[in-house]
C-alpha cells in the first residue's frame, strides 16, 4: 500500500531502523556445542518485511532475500550479512545452515536462505557487526511461556523505510492518513530522512569537532597577535640598527626582508615542534574519527598554510613600519 503512494519508489517495514539501537542475541549453531558467552558468540538482529533490504540498498550477494511468501505458516528463515557468515560459518557455505537464539534447544530454528552485504546499523566508527534478518510475519514456536511473551512483544513496526523523491514535510500528512486508514491506533511519531538520521548519530562528534575548530581559531588568533607583538617590539628595539643599515645603503626591501626573516624564524621553530605533535595527537584520537584517518596530509598542509598566512599578515605590518623608518630620525634617536 505504501509503495502505491505517489512519489514512493520502495517501502519496507522493520522493528529497528538503521543507525538506531538494536538487540543482540547469543547464537547457537545447529550441530555444534554451545559457545562460551562472549561478544564473539552474539549477533545483532532485526525483524523486517519484504522489500526492506531493497529499500535501504543492502544487496543480496548469495541466495535470496525475504519475500511476501515468508509468512507465519511457512518455515522460519533468516538472511544473514557477510560478517555473520564469516564469524559463524568460516570456510563454510552458510546457505541452508541452521541456527537459533535464546536456548541451545532452538539451534535449528532458522534456516539461512541468503547472504547480504555488510552494512553498519550502529556505531559507524566500528566494523559492521554480525547481523541476521528474519521476516516480520514469522514467529518462533517456543514452549516456554516467558519466551513466547518476549517473541510476541517483539512483533511490532518500529520503523518504516521509504525511498522517495518527496520531502518529509510532504510525506508526513500522507503517511499519517494512510496508517490511520489501516488502523487508527497506528501512530507516526516522526518523519526524517536518512541524512538527518546520520546527522543525529554524529551530532556529538560534530559538536566536539566544532568546539575543537573554535579552539583552533582562537589559538591561531592568539598566535598571530603574539607574533605581531614580538615583531613590533623587535622593530622598536632594533630601530637604531635599522637606521645604521639604511644609512650604509640598505634599501626598504632589504629591511622588510630582514624583519620578516626574523619573524618567520620563530614561526618555523613553532611548526617544527607543532607538526609532529599534531601527527601524534591525530593518532591518539583516530578511534574517534569516522571517514578520515588520524594522519590526513591535506588537512595538515592546509593548517600549516593557514598558520603561515596569519604569520605573514601579523609580521608584515611592523615590517612595513620598519622599512619606512627615516634613517636620520633613527640615528638621532640612537
Amino acid at each position: 500500500r505504501l509503495q502505491r503512494l505517489p512519489g514512493i519508489d520502495r517501502a519496507g517495514l522493520a522493528l529497528y531502523a538503521p543507525l538506531t539501537n538494536n538487540w543482540g542475541e547469543l547464537i547457537y549453531v545447529d550441530g555444534r556445542p554451545p559457545a562460551e558467552i562472549t561478544e564473539n558468540s552474539a549477533a545483532s538482529w532485526n525483524r523486517v518485511s519484504a522489500g526492506f533490504l531493497e529499500t535501504i540498498g543492502q544487496p543480496v550477494l548469495r541466495g535470496r532475500t525475504i519475500t511476501e511468501a515468508d509468512t507465519r505458516s511457512t518455515e522460519n528463515i533468516a538472511v544473514v550479512n557477510e560478517a555473520f557468515a564469516r564469524r559463524f560459518f568460516a570456510n563454510e557455505d552458510p546457505l541452508d545452515k541452521r541456527f537459533g537464539i535464546d536456548l541451545p534447544v532452538y539451534s535449528r530454528t532458522f534456516r539461512i536462505v541468503g547472504v547480504v552485504r555488510d552494512a553498519k546499523y550502529s556505531q559507524p566508527s566500528r566494523p559492521a557487526r554480525p547481523m541476521f534478518f528474519v521476516p516480520l510475519a514469522q514467529s518462533v514456536a517456543y514452549s516456554e511461556e516467558l519466551l513466547k511473551k518476549i517473541d510476541s512483544r517483539s512483533h511490532f513496526i518500529g520503523s518504516v523505510m521509504l525511498r522517495s523523491n518527496r520531502s518529509p514535510a510532504d510525506l508526513e500528512p500522507v503517511l499519517r492518513k494512510t496508517f490511520a486508514e489501516v488502523d487508527p491506533n497506528l501512530t507516526v511519531v516522526r518523519v526524517r530522512t536518512m541524512n538527518e538520521q546520520i546527522a543525529l548519530v554524529f551530532s556529538q562528534q560534530r559538536a566536539v569537532a566544532s568546539l575543537a575548530g573554535l579552539f583552533g581559531l582562537v589559538a591561531l588568533l592568539l598566535a598571530a597577535v603574539g607574533l605581531y607583538g614580538v615583531t613590533a617590539y623587535t622593530v622598536v628595539q632594533r630601530t637604531g640598527e635599522i637606521g645604521v643599515r639604511m644609512a650604509l645603503g640598505a634599501d626598504a626591501r632589504g629591511v622588510l626582508r630582514l624583519v620578516l626573516k626574523g619573524a618567520f624564524r620563530t614561526v618555523a621553530a613553532g611548526l617544527a615542534l607543532g607538526v609532529p605533535l599534531a601527527i601524534g595527537a591525530g593518532r591518539l584520537i583516530s578511534g574517534q574519527l569516522y571517514g578520515v584517518s588520524g594522519l590526513d596530509p591535506m588537512s595538515l598542509a592546509l593548517a600549516t598554510a593557514a598558520m603561515l598566512a596569519c604569520a605573514f599578515i601579523a609580521a608584515i605590518v611592523p615590517a612595513l613600519r620598519a622599512a619606512a623608518i627615516d634613517p636620520l630620525i633613527a640615528l638621532r634617536a640612537e
